[in-house]
């Protein structure tokens, strides 16, 4: 947004937020999303402890030179101890060391090429820092094709014979994914990163479904018929003080995820000089993570596209903050995109509007279910209201001017929830749809001054 456009609407404040399709901070409101500010909470949600955190002076964001404790190069003599073939050999082996060293970081070399595996890094493993000696995050790429509609059978046939000697913490990984009669969006993850203090620099993490043939969009000819499915190349789960530096993360639908360990809680993520690629809700979860210096680059044609899908816990103090980066596309221009709609996360009915459904009704319950035509919506749900914070960034020309923020679903359908961009929006929202949040949810009063979900600062348009 232009400066004076930006002028006019700062003078709005939080009390204005919920009012403005694309609202404006105030230079103090912006001070509450500096990267030192955001990444020093930890915890329970609403009752964080504060524990600064800062990685740009971390030796990986200073471009440090490491002394690898393991090698991964496909071209030299793998010894099983020190130097391997595969990067899941390597990580196996940084586990079973962790027991002789606990706590002591582990630092995994990958020589340049293509690694066609995947890579689980589990929460016992002492802090593992993986990073590529090639000359850009391109020259060395880790890479699989798995998508949610995959059977357990197929992803073990496909995958089996890689964790068959795996330790037991990764082989648990493993079978909780082979077991599945469908491994879903959470099965995908080319990377899965469950280790606390987790690292990775000069690297690419691919999803390659569907990177031979594109994924165009299905909503008209000759594309109607693509098959379109989830497909992660990274998951952060429940891992605090992940950092990336010089990272690409490639795939289309669903790229990133960003996941708390518990609902209600969260963790840190830090991605800096980095490039996240996708087509739709390609970053999403309800952790809090800060992008700085970086590119998200929507691709395809789709009819409608959203960046992120951040379905962040009402009490947690951040969600996503970009600062600094810029939001591309390899050509749209007609801002039919939008940086993002808030993940109405397990929801299977809609208490905001109604339906063309005889008789229908969704109400406030212990569960989500809907069987036609009545429902109930979970606490859970409600909570799941979805924060990001855009700051000093650059937004192309793919991006809905007016508002770049989406409702989640259209309005007559089952999954629909209207974007809320603060506190305000929340209470008002649930009063309307017929709950209570004084007593249905134990809420005393709506925040003062409201807690912001959505906002812009000091951006500019492309």
């Amino acid at each position: 947004m232009k400066a004076a456009a930006l002028a006019m609407l700062l003078a709005a404040g939080a009390a204005g937020v919920a009012q403005a399709q694309r609202p404006q901070l105030t230079p103090e409101q912006a001070k509450q999303f500096s990267y030192g500010e955001v990444l020093k909470y930890v915890g329970e949600a609403g009752k964080e402890r504060v524990d600064p955190w800062d990685p740009l002076s971390d030796p990986l964001a200073k471009g440090a030179a490491f002394t690898p404790d393991y090698i991964v190069d496909k071209a030299a003599r793998a010894d099983g101890a020190r130097t391997f073939h595969t990067v899941q050999q390597a990580i196996s082996r940084a586990l079973l060391d962790s027991a002789a060293h606990p706590g002591k970081r582990q630092y995994v070399l990958l020589k340049p090429g293509v690694y066609p595996e995947l890579v689980y890094i589990p929460a016992e493993a002492a802090p593992i820092t993986l990073y590529g000696e090639g000359k850009d995050a391109a020259a060395t790429r880790i890479t699989a094709r798995l998508e949610a509609s995959m059977t357990g059978a197929a992803y073990d046939a496909a995958h089996g014979a890689q964790f068959a000697s795996a330790p037991a913490a990764i082989h648990a990984m493993y079978a909780s994914v082979r077991e599945r009669a469908q491994i879903g969006t959470f099965g995908t993850q080319t990377v899965w990163a469950r280790n606390n203090g987790f690292q990775a620099r000069n690297l690419t993490f691919e999803n390659g479904y569907n990177k031979d043939t594109g994924n165009a969009r299905a909503e008209a000819l000759p594309n109607i018929n693509n098959i379109h499915h989830q497909a992660l190349a990274l998951s952060v789960d429940g891992a605090d003080k992940a950092q990336f530096e010089n990272i690409r993360l490639i795939g289309f639908q669903d790229t990133l995820f960003l996941k708390s360990p518990l609902v209600g809680s969260t963790v840190r993520s830090f991605f800096n000089r980095s490039y996240i690629e996708g087509d739709v809700d390609f970053i999403f979860g309800d952790s809090t993570a800060y992008f700085y210096q970086s590119e998200v680059r929507t691709l395809g044609d789709r009819g409608v596209s959203y960046a992120a899908a951040p379905n962040t816990h009402v009490k947690t103090r951040y969600g996503f903050v970009f600062d600094h980066v810029r939001f591309t596309h390899e050509g749209k221009k007609d801002g039919s995109f939008y940086l993002l709609r808030q993940w109405f996360a397990g929801s299977r009915c809609t208490p905001y509007a109604p339906m063309p459904v005889e008789g229908y009704r969704c109400t406030y319950g212990d569960v989500n279910v809907y069987k036609a035509p009545t429902g109930t919506i979970a606490r859970s749900s409600l909570e799941a209201v979805g924060k990001m914070v855009v700051l000093n960034s650059r937004i192309g020309p793919h991006i809905n001017r007016q508002q770049p923020w989406h409702d989640w679903n259209k309005k007559g359908t089952i999954s629909y929830r209207p974007a809320q961009y603060n506190s305000d929006d929340h209470w008002k929202n649930l009063v309307a749809a017929g709950i209570d949040p004084v007593k249905d949810l134990g809420y005393t009063q709506p925040p003062s001054p409201a807690d912001i979900f959505l906002g812009e600062f000091n951006n500019s348009d492309e």
